[in-house]
């Protein structure tokens, strides 16, 4: 396969001085998945990526208001660090046919302690490769939005082993 056609084919990068991305597109074969098929997918736009990403902040901030405080070793506050992360969106239609966005978070402001704890920075491979990762405290989760309903479900962080 060609990795340039493919690339410029199936993901698109976005980019502003709030976050940056990459849209994959419905036609993109997710590793190790079957779910959702092609048939369940389509391809989020720039106009929905932007309406999901105004509502996300003001979403963490409520659901954090409550929550104990977090502990220092399950990684970075979400909700104060939002533009740290680097994203990934794919489109598909659930179960009752409304077209949710899955969004995976990145996290990619280490500091000079991250370094010597022996976290690193993420390559380049979240622009073109669907990233599965477990572990990591809250550097690494993901969440859904109904656009339809404009409202956001399954926050999920990833546990630290």
């Amino acid at each position: 396969m060609n990795f340039n056609l493919s690339y410029s084919q199936e993901i698109e990068l976005i980019e502003n001085r709030k976050y940056e991305g990459a849209i994959f597109s419905k036609n993109y074969n997710i590793p190790y998945s079957k779910s959702p098929t092609i048939e369940k997918r389509f391809t989020p736009t720039k106009l929905e990526i932007e309406e999901l990403e105004n509502r996300l902040s003001k979403y963490l901030r409520e659901t954090n208001k409550n929550k104990p405080k977090e502990n220092k070793h399950y990684g970075p506050k979400i909700h104060k660090n939002l533009n740290k992360y680097v994203r990934q969106y794919i489109g598909f239609i659930d179960q009752f046919g409304q077209r949710v966005i899955h969004v995976n978070f990145i996290w990619n402001g280490y500091s000079l302690m991250e370094s010597i704890r022996g976290w690193t920075k993420p390559d380049d491979s979240w622009k073109t490769e669907w990233q599965i990762i477990f572990d990591g405290g809250s550097r690494y989760w993901n969440i859904n939005y109904i656009i339809e309903k404009e409202k956001f479900i399954d926050l999920n962080v990833n546990g630290v082993a």
